[in-house]
């Protein structure tokens, strides 16, 4: 029985995990470190706060979180195992992760380069593009929720509990929690709709932490950091730390922009331009859409653009001059519409005219056309594009081959084949020119990952300087979670920095339903989530919920063995044990039955045959002319027990609830019961004088069988 919190190292926590220490406490629970006691792996213990878990709603919305937490499997994300209820405390399992939070590592370090930071930014990217597929919203994304491990690999947690109780958090209409005040965007300041766009804002937010060490927004309240959120714009990064690149400004003034249609509109959109960074960060990134619709908060402005006075008067002098104008434009448009149209028709025909009467019939094949082949010797490959293209498209093929080069910087071309001088002259069809580009020094050979977890691939291409894009591809042959390629392939010379694509399996296309009706609700959720289903329509077989530690699955749709798409919700029905093994276990038996006969049978025999007929509740009495010492509670004595008598009779009709009456004896008694001894012959004596005693009572023992 759970008597205090914080736990002591040693306690079995929910009968599977023997906590071992305390890992840290926050304003909503307190994460332990344990130990499975099943596998004897470490795992990290979240116990809700008692004072949260009394809460309804927060109960309501803990548990639908945590299931959607449960649903997620990315190698960014830590992991649920578990959770539940034990002993009325609320429970969350995770897989522990040793490292520190992204939080931890900014207090130490300060900022951080722009090379290590944007790598981890895309992995964190990754993970939110996981969840956001599965309509799961983080809600409150913070350094503090960003675990790095020692080889640099970011794993998301804390996904979807939006009730944090904390100095760190402002509650809005409703009580309800929004997220935590420095990260959170400002639809969550204002009390609106939380969508993907918002976790956006907030990772802008963090990245902006990250490259600078120093938050944008900060107060003296909550309140006040919110209307920041709200109304104001933070400096570039980059007149913080010179160092950082402009590119990086704009995608972040593009993260954390006040109108959310504005913003990156996915976090794979997000993650692209990262990437893209990562290989060119002279280019045009953080580009706002001019589609982007109008913002109905304060301000719409972007990073180091301060906000201007109120234009109010002056957008009502534009209405009033768009009113008394509005119908002279209408006439001119008219006309204009007209003047064009006739010069679009007169300029068609021109053109007919001149094509007929000047092209020649056969336009001459340039393919067969002698050019002259260029000399890319020492050229950039970024500055000759537009020339390759042009070769391609006069019929020549273009294959680009890579080599380290000690003294040539990376990007410049060593040779090709053919050579020329820029004197040369070919037909362009069919030839292949082939372009030597060198690597400069730093170039890795692609590490061959196929067959790997995605995890293992991930980190072994990070640590030799490749960036990661996640690609996910159904496989009825690799099993889940398994590299099925990468591109480029295995063996490929590339720069340190390039991106290379990782293709794993998500699994079958088609996934078999597994049987989870008899098993508890944590494992049936388990099970499902490893076939790649999830949990559809939950309800209960009483029409209340069950308790937490007494629910099983009785019914499944679809049916165990059912083949369906990944990703199908499975229906369920749950109730108590109880309730399950009555589903199984149905009465099939008629509201009344036919008593046998169990006179002269043993109580063994007797048992077994009331058994048969769903009678639970026998009352024994014993002869009262028996001189044994037997008991019908003792089952050793249920072989020498015999029945003498029985009501109801042998072939009479009654209701087996009602129970039945069992006379007994032992085995010499049972004979004197059916052949009594003749009565004595000895002659009438007066009767006594006496007045007649009450015959002493004679025990009644009632045995009751339970069903089975």
């Amino acid at each position: 029985m759970i008597t205090s919190q914080p736990f002591p190292a040693g306690t079995v926590f929910a009968e599977r995990y023997r906590i071992a220490s305390t890992l840290g406490q926050g304003g909503m629970a307190t994460v332990y470190l344990a130990v499975e006691l099943n596998s004897g792996r470490q795992v990290a213990v979240k116990v809700m706060h008692g004072d949260l878990a009394n809460d309804p709603e927060f109960v309501r919305r803990f548990a639908t979180e945590a299931r959607a937490a449960a649903s997620l499997d990315h190698p960014n994300i830590v992991r649920v195992l578990d959770y539940g209820s034990y002993e009325g405390v609320r429970y969350i399992v995770q897989e522990y992760v040793e490292g520190n939070t992204l939080k931890e590592i900014i207090r130490r370090h300060g900022p951080i380069d722009y090379r290590l930071a944007a790598p981890l930014l895309i992995q964190i990217g990754l993970a939110l593009e996981h969840a956001h597929k599965r309509e799961v919203i983080h809600r409150d994304i913070k350094p503090q929720n960003i675990m790095i491990t020692s080889d640099m690999v970011a794993k998301v947690t804390d996904f979807g509990i939006a009730r944090a109780s904390s100095t760190n958090t402002i509650t809005l209409t409703g009580g309800v929690v929004m997220g935590s005040v420095h990260y959170f965007s400002p639809e969550q300041a204002r009390g609106g709709q939380v969508t993907a766009r918002s976790d956006l804002y907030s990772l802008g937010i963090m990245f902006y932490e990250m490259l600078t060490g120093r938050l944008p927004f900060d107060g003296e309240s909550s309140v006040a950091v919110a209307i920041k959120h709200l109304q104001e714009v933070p400096p570039a990064p980059s007149t913080l730390v010179p160092s950082l690149p402009p590119a990086l400004d704009r995608i972040i003034n593009r993260a954390i922009q006040k109108n959310p249609d504005a913003r990156y509109q996915s976090a794979r959109e997000l993650v692209d331009e990262l990437d893209a960074f990562m290989v060119d960060p002279n280019g045009v990134y953080g580009v706002i859409p001019k589609s982007a619709a109008a913002w109905e908060g304060a301000s719409t402005s972007a990073i180091s653009v301060q906000n201007g006075e109120s234009n109010f008067q002056k957008m009502h002098e534009i209405e009033k001059t768009y009113n008394r104008r509005r119908s002279s434009r209408f006439r001119d448009t008219a006309v204009a519409v007209a003047v064009v149209s006739v010069a679009v028709a007169l300029l068609a025909v021109l053109t007919i005219y001149l094509l007929n009467r000047f092209t020649p019939d056969e336009l001459p094949d340039q393919s067969h056309t002698e050019i002259v082949l260029p000399n890319f010797r020492g050229s950039s490959i970024h500055d000759i594009e537009n020339q390759l293209k042009a070769l391609e498209e006069a019929g020549m093929t273009i294959e680009r081959k890579f080599e380290v080069s000690d003294t040539v910087l990376p990007d410049i071309v060593l040779k090709q084949e053919p050579d020329s001088d820029g004197t040369v002259r070919v037909k362009p069809k069919g030839v292949i020119l082939t372009l030597y580009i060198s690597l400069g020094k730093d170039s890795e050979v692609v590490p061959d990952v196929v067959g790997q977890t995605s995890s293992l691939a991930d980190i072994t291409l990070r640590s030799q300087g490749f960036i990661v894009k996640f690609t996910t591809e159904p496989s009825d042959t690799v099993p889940k979670g398994i590299v099925i390629r990468t591109d480029p392939p295995a063996d490929e010379l590339l720069p340190k920095g390039a991106t290379i694509e990782l293709v794993y399996s998500s699994g079958p296309s088609q996934v078999k339903v597994p049987k989870i009706t008899g098993l508890r609700y944590e494992d049936a959720i388990k099970l499902l989530t490893e076939n790649s289903l999830l949990i559809g329509g939950e309800s209960f077989i009483s029409g209340t919920a069950p308790p937490a530690n007494d629910k099983y699955i009785i019914k499944q749709t679809p049916a165990p063995n059912t083949k369906v798409p990944q990703n199908t919700p499975v229906t369920i029905v749950v109730g108590t044990a109880q309730e399950l093994y009555y589903s199984e276990n149905p009465t099939t038996t008629a509201a009344e039955q036919t008593m046998p006969l169990l006179e002269g049978s043993t109580f063994a025999t007797a048992k077994e045959k009331l058994k048969q007929i769903n009678v639970t509740t026998i009352r024994m009495k014993p002869w009262n002319e028996s001189t044994a010492a037997l008991d019908p509670l003792n089952s050793g004595d249920a072989d020498k027990i015999y029945i003498l008598s029985q009501t109801p009779a042998p072939g009479v009709t009654f209701k087996p609830a009602d129970g039945v009456d069992l006379m007994y004896g032992s085995a010499e008694d049972y004979q004197n019961y059916i052949n009594p001894p003749p009565p004595p012959t000895n002659p009438p004596t007066d009767p006594p004088t006496d007045p007649p005693t009450e015959p002493p009572a004679v025990p009644t023992t009632t045995t009751t069988t339970a069903a089975p």
